[in-house]
């Protein structure tokens, strides 16, 4: 069983191991410091080193030939021991190291300072450390200046971990908010869709609605509702004038209805009403009487918002039924003649209403599915993308989804909104609205083509270049790989354009993009910035040498002569290219720029490589 210091080893050990440093090549993001620590304190020695299971090694040494030690023979041992700063001011006098052999021999150590270096969960490492041939003492002002290069030396350790765990913590939170923006657009049209369906339908229906607020000023008053009165809503008419104005009456038609007994009013003060007899009596049109059902209206939090009452007229039932029949009919043909899939299916998922498009769009006739489960009238290759969003439906909640479909020889992007049919609490069905959404997504895809394309040569344009000249240098910074930025115009190309005209400048410039686009490789962006200035960006380039050669290639392309219009044309290229190991977007922009300057002032027809960054 291992001791309590048999396991701090061991995890230090593997926080070593997951750095992925030992035995890695010289890296000049490490040397860069042993030199500031030789010339910060004029010493002949300073390391970076890691220490080992056997081992001291050094990931940077300058002074000293040899890159490792045995660890017992490591003065840097001690300082991760104490995980603190290790000050030895004079060697031999100090009885731990008086006898070591690096004291008494090569090279000899006189003075010792070495700081411990921790990956990111605190484990030390190994040290930064500077070594001295004589004794010499160490003040308050050393010890920050060693503290401080060595907070800067681990986070160059860490530098992969923490990028890693940053970049996680920024796709999380993008994917959550993509969610949630997804969630909230869907939510929004699925209400927009509900609330152009319900004013549809209070407008269509015989069935007079009328509402009011918590104050009692009427919000709503349908068609029918109005036909009943034989006049509009007054929102502005108090409550003790409704009976005379709307010219209501008991159910015996004679007694005027008393304000405290209007049905509205009644579902106001949080009566239930159900099936209220009253008579309506409008100068030159017939007595009608109504049964009127309603209810008080509340919030989530239960605060009052109004009250809603549906009146029937059982007047002339028979004639109700007719307009209702006739109404269905308008409703029928309204569906028919949509662009658009309407559908009613029940909490059996059994078809109860289907318009007339699904013949058109699936050769499925309405009156065979009718009474049908939506598998068995349209098939699995059909209900199974659409499974989820009706199971959703039937516990209450609206879904949207679109899903592209390939029926009769046409393939359509099918936008649908399924809307919980709710009554008192309990799903009664699922109504189903679907559109053709082909033309819209077409026109979404043009519209951005037409946003990242350059018009005239079809190249990318500027700010679809921007977004993958930023893409590349995130992909070069996280493999730790070079990449090379080029920057082109055409020579002499206002003399093209006066003396040829811009038709054949504008060939022209579309041939120097497809020579540019033919010259390099598939995975390189060539893009036009605007008149005749282009760029390439060029990932994966190893060395400012592979750049030239690259250049080489592109000034020959440019070189063949141009035959456009009747013309035969010589046409040059000056190019400037910026390359780095480590690159940053604007330095690289601007060295490209540079680049092409210096090409153009040393005669045009040439290249210009600058090395950003080293």
């Amino acid at each position: 069983m291992l001791s309590q210091q048999d396991l701090a080893e061991e995890a230090r050990l593997q926080a070593l191991h997951a750095l992925g440093l030992l035995d890695t090549p010289r890296e000049d993001r490490f040397d860069r410091f042993t030199r500031l620590a030789l010339a910060a304190f004029h010493v002949p020695i300073a390391l970076v080193s890691l220490v080992d299971r056997e081992r001291q090694w050094f990931k940077s040494h300058a002074g000293l030939d040899y890159r490792e030690t045995p660890r017992p023979l490591a003065f840097c041992s001690h300082a991760i021991a104490l995980d603190d700063m290790l000050v030895v001011p004079d060697t031999l006098a100090d009885e731990r190291f008086v006898a070591h052999p690096h004291v008494t021999g090569a090279p000899g150590i006189r003075f010792y300072a070495g700081q411990p270096l921790h990956s990111v969960d605190g484990q030390p490492l190994g040290t930064l450390c500077i070594i001295d041939t004589a004794p010499r003492t160490f003040g308050d002002a050393d010890r920050r200046m060693l503290c401080d290069l060595a907070q800067l030396v681990q986070d160059e350790l860490n530098r992969d971990v923490l990028v890693a765990a940053r970049t996680r913590e920024l796709q999380d939170k993008n994917a959550t908010l993509e969610l949630t923006m997804r969630m909230r657009e869907a939510a929004e049209q699925a209400l927009r869709q509900k609330q152009e369906l319900l004013d549809a339908v209070l407008e269509t229906v015989d069935v007079g609605v009328v509402a009011c607020d918590a104050d009692g000023h009427l919000m709503l008053f349908n068609r029918a509702a109005r036909a009943f009165h034989g006049l509009d809503a007054d929102s502005a008419l108090p409550q003790a004038d409704w009976p005379a104005h709307y010219d209501l009456y008991g159910e015996d038609g004679l007694t005027p209805l008393a304000p405290a007994d209007i049905p509205l009013v009644r579902a106001l003060r949080g009566e239930r009403v159900i099936d209220a007899g009253m008579t309506i009596h409008v100068p030159g049109e017939p007595t009608r009487r109504l049964l009127a059902s309603g209810r008080a209206l509340h919030g989530t939090a239960g605060e009052p918002l109004g009250a809603v009452v549906a009146m029937k007229d059982v007047t002339e039932l028979d004639a109700s039924r007719a307009r209702l029949a006739e109404s269905g009919e308008w409703l029928r043909t309204i569906a028919d003649n949509v662009p658009a899939l309407i559908a009613y299916v029940d909490t059996d998922l059994r078809y109860r209403f289907a318009n007339e498009r699904y013949r058109e769009w699936f050769g499925v006739k309405p009156a065979d599915m009718v009474g049908k489960t939506v598998l068995d009238a349209m098939g699995d290759g059909f209900y199974a993308p659409r499974r989820a969003a009706l199971e959703r439906c039937l516990g209450g909640h609206a879904s949207h989804l679109e899903i592209e479909e390939q029926r009769r020889g046409r393939t359509r992007v099918i936008s649908s909104t399924y809307l919980p049919h709710i009554r008192d609490g309990i799903v009664q069905g699922i109504y189903v609205l679907s559109t053709d959404a082909t033309s819209a997504r077409e026109y979404e895809r043009q519209l951005h083509a037409l946003a990242h394309s350059d018009h005239l040569t079809g190249l990318p344009n500027r700010r679809s270049y921007e977004e993958r000249f930023a893409q590349a240098v995130a992909r070069a910074r996280r493999g730790a790989t070079p990449l090379a930025l080029a920057y082109l115009d055409v020579d002499h190309f206002k003399q093209i354009n006066d003396s040829l005209g811009h038709a054949v400048g504008d060939a022209v410039l579309r041939e120097f993009a497809r020579r540019l686009g033919a010259t390099v490789r598939a995975t390189d962006t060539v893009a036009r910035l605007a008149g005749d200035e282009f760029v390439i960006v060029l990932e994966q380039v190893g060395s400012p040498l592979e750049c030239e050669r690259v250049a080489a290639k592109l000034l020959d392309a440019i070189r063949t002569p141009f035959a456009v219009d009747g013309h035969t044309l010589a046409v040059t290229s000056s190019i400037g290219i910026a390359w780095s190991a480590r690159p940053e977007q604007a330095a690289m922009a601007h060295a490209a720029d540079d680049g092409l300057y210096r090409s153009k002032h040393a005669g045009r027809d040439t290249v210009c490589v600058l090395v950003v960054g080293n």
